[in-house]
């Protein structure tokens, strides 16, 4: 009966412990930084992408991919390109820099991506696309708001490290008693 407690306890602490331990998706982190300016674009109107840190080499190549409503209409603000599976730019000493012109048709969220040729370097970055006149809230230091706010999740955290100690509590408690009960 001890032992299906321990292995019960022993369990649900590692679950806990499991819960609480982050993810690869979130341990990920873009090389630089990548600002949108402006970060909400009217439809027809140009986004400047540009990083905050030299992430390429030199003048590489630069492959783009982009994600959302009417995004094969989506050209470089000064090259036209025929759908976005062709989108090419160029780093500028390493440096991302490329100004993105949308359809007049387009709304909602975009999501690109950008991979550097050569270095295999992947940046993201999102843009919103309203039509004039249209409410959006404002983007946080000129960046596309994106993810979710960890701060929100701060009961499940307590929750689970409350668990874990309780777990270990209760471990540690059957392995005193039963050292006391070996002893007597």
């Amino acid at each position: 009966m001890k032992t299906t407690i321990i292995r019960a306890v022993t369990a649900l602490s590692l679950a806990a412990a499991a819960l609480m331990a982050p993810t690869a998706a979130n341990a990920y982190t873009d090389p630089a930084v990548v600002a949108v300016s402006p970060s909400t674009v009217a439809p027809g109107g140009v986004a400047t992408f540009t990083t905050d840190r030299a992430a390429y080499q030199g003048d590489e190549e630069i492959i783009i991919s982009v994600t959302g409503g009417a995004a094969k209409s989506i050209t470089l603000a000064s090259v036209a390109t025929e759908t976005n599976d062709s989108l090419r730019s160029r780093a500028v000493n390493g440096y991302l820099k490329t100004p993105v012109r949308f359809p007049s048709n387009a709304k909602g969220v975009y999501s690109f991506t950008f991979t550097g040729a050569t270095s295999g370097v992947v940046l993201h970055s999102s843009v919103t696309v309203t039509p004039a006149g249209s409410s959006t809230s404002p983007a946080k230091g000129g960046l596309a708001v994106t993810g979710f706010d960890a701060g929100g999740t701060a009961g499940l955290w307590i929750a689970g490290g409350a668990l874990v100690v309780a777990g270990g509590a209760v471990a540690v408690g059957t392995v005193v008693r039963r050292r006391r009960h070996l002893a007597s």
